[in-house]
């Protein structure tokens, strides 16, 4: 039976209304460097930048050093983001947190937010679109060693840093101006850590920034955990990702470069990440990690493993040895070794208080990580 017009009507408004607005999915790239543009350098960089590129992390930091606190050089950084923005499209987004430090410094923090804010009414026309964070506390010791209840403690001084650089970015100006928008990195597998500890899901995030950024990469050499548009979607198709993401707020996945054998390997798959992720309304795109980087490191073994005594506890400090390298196990134990030869190195354990021993590790291979039996060791009477 077919509908009359007028009900027909009313029904397409209706479903119109009730359709989210989706933001147009692009490229975002991670710039280190772009406080040096400048002069001629300005022509020459931008086109380094990934094809498509509309979002750009710009790190103000240069070691310990925050250079909008230099008045003069935060001219010309300022100068810089109005070049990008009017002359290529680009908006600009200020990278002012990248250490595990800021966990216990949220005050800290929110000063170099204010400096931000201060040049952005200064100068509207040169003004930066939003705040990148990238703060891991899952690099930290207390994570590797710590069970669910430190996790969770260190995930919430993740949030707790968030919320408090949220509160203190205005509304949208009465000059027409956008809100400063707040970005994280995080890594990939915050989904699944979510079944553990709800305060990592995304939709907590979501309490406080606009734009989650998912590490989706690992280190060079491996283990891969991209490398292909089908290797990535098997580790983001989770519901846990992209349910309950926010109107207005989204979802962007980060590539590494050296996880591709070429710019056009990881262009294509972008495209294809694009086509099989747009169709959740929270995706906003791909983020390159990083601008200027390298493409296809050479895939190299690693091998992990546990010191401990023979009551089995772990020995912290332990000096562990694979030829010229040494290391020191953690607090609770544990070592690793990257860019290992393979297939197989033998492994100088010792140290003080303990008898030295030598375990010799074979099955290595380029490109995966293994993890072996704990060691066990004397301990000196």
């Amino acid at each position: 039976m077919p509908i009359p017009r007028p009900l027909a009507a009313i029904v397409a408004l209706v479903l119109v209304g009730s359709l989210r607005p989706v933001a147009a999915a692009d490229i975002a790239a991670w710039v280190y460097d772009l406080p040096r543009w400048s002069g001629n350098q300005y022509e020459a960089r931008v086109p380094t930048l990934p094809p498509g590129t509309r979002q750009v992390y710009a790190s103000l930091e240069e070691g310990p050093r925050f250079l909008l606190d230099d008045e003069f050089r935060a001219g010309d950084i300022q100068r810089l983001v109005g070049a990008l923005r009017e002359r290529s499209g680009i908006a600009v987004h200020a990278m002012i947190l990248q250490d595990t430090r800021w966990l216990d410094d949220p005050g800290g923090a929110r000063e170099r937010l204010a400096r931000v804010l201060a040049l952005n009414r200064y100068a509207p026309d040169q003004a930066f679109a939003g705040v990148h964070v990238d703060v891991e506390p899952h690099t930290l010791e207390d994570w590797e060693c710590g069970g669910i209840p430190e996790r969770r403690g260190l995930v919430q001084k993740l949030q707790t840093l968030l919320t408090r650089l949220a509160s203190a970015i205005p509304p949208p100006g009465k000059n027409g101006g956008g809100r400063l928008r707040l970005s994280a990195a995080l890594p990939w597998w915050i989904g699944s850590l979510s079944a553990e500890i709800p305060e990592a899901s995304p939709r907590r995030f979501f309490e406080s920034v606009d734009e989650i950024v998912l590490m989706a990469y690992g280190d060079p050499g491996g283990p891969l955990v991209g490398g292909s548009a089908r290797a990535l979607l098997q580790r983001l198709e989770d519901a846990r990702l992209w349910r309950d993401v926010p109107a207005g707020k989204g979802i962007r996945v980060g590539l590494a470069t050296y996880e591709y054998a070429s710019a056009g390997d990881l262009l294509a798959a972008v495209r294809e990440l694009d086509k099989a992720l747009g169709r959740h309304a929270g995706y906003r795109g791909t983020a390159i990690f990083h601008a200027g980087g390298s493409y296809g490191a050479p895939l190299a073994a690693s091998v992990r493993g546990l010191v401990q005594d023979g009551a089995g506890q772990p020995v912290a400090g332990a000096r562990v040895k694979v030829g010229e390298r040494q290391s020191a196990t953690s607090r609770c134990g544990q070592f690793v070794f990257r860019d290992l030869p393979s297939p197989r190195v033998e492994l100088e354990v010792g140290g003080i208080g303990i008898q030295s021993i030598t375990v010799p590790v074979t099955g290595l291979t380029p490109g995966r990580e293994l993890e072996i039996t704990p060691i066990v060791v004397r301990r000196r009477s």
